[in-house]
């Protein structure tokens, strides 16, 4: 039985589902290889498989391309604002820099944690929702997934 709303389990093994469960885990087991993996040699057995390994193989690359993203903004900031506190001391003789570098370091390291707990989190719902037998899907990739995977509009 195919639910595909997402708000009915489906029917899955419990084989099917631990491996769709596995490959959100992977987000803490050891990346994109895992859910790469099981899709590799489970993509002609099972749909309920190969759309979960999918969603997690696009969900690594969506989180990483995040997390550089979120790195090279903050990076950015630090070197324009430097630059700008380097001639404002200049120019009014006080050190204003270690202050403000001390404040940027403690949001940057927040906002990353804030990002990786973040991300691993929503893999872990997701994960949750798998082995249930949910059809559950990640936003924008997870409609275009699942149409590739079941072949229907969803």
């Amino acid at each position: 039985m195919l639910n595909e709303s997402g708000k009915q389990p489906v029917e899955a093994t419990s084989d099917e589902k631990l491996l769709a469960m596995l490959s959100h885990l992977s987000i803490i087991l050891g990346g994109v290889i895992l859910p790469i993996i099981i899709w590799a040699t489970q993509k002609d057995k099972s749909k309920f498989v190969r759309f979960h390994a999918l969603q997690a193989i696009f969900y690594h690359i969506a989180y990483v391309v995040i997390i550089v993203a979120f790195v090279m903004l903050v990076v950015l900031f630090f070197v324009i604002s430097g630059v700008g506190f380097g001639l404002f001391d200049s120019m009014n003789k006080q050190s204003t820099m270690p202050v403000a570098m001390i404040v940027g370091m403690i949001v940057f390291y927040a906002g990353l944690f804030g990002v990786i707990f973040a991300g691993i989190g929503y893999g872990l719902y997701f994960a949750l929702k798998a082995y249930q037998g949910y059809l559950k899907r990640i936003p924008i990739i997870g409609k275009i997934i699942y149409r590739k995977v079941y072949g229907e509009q969803g």
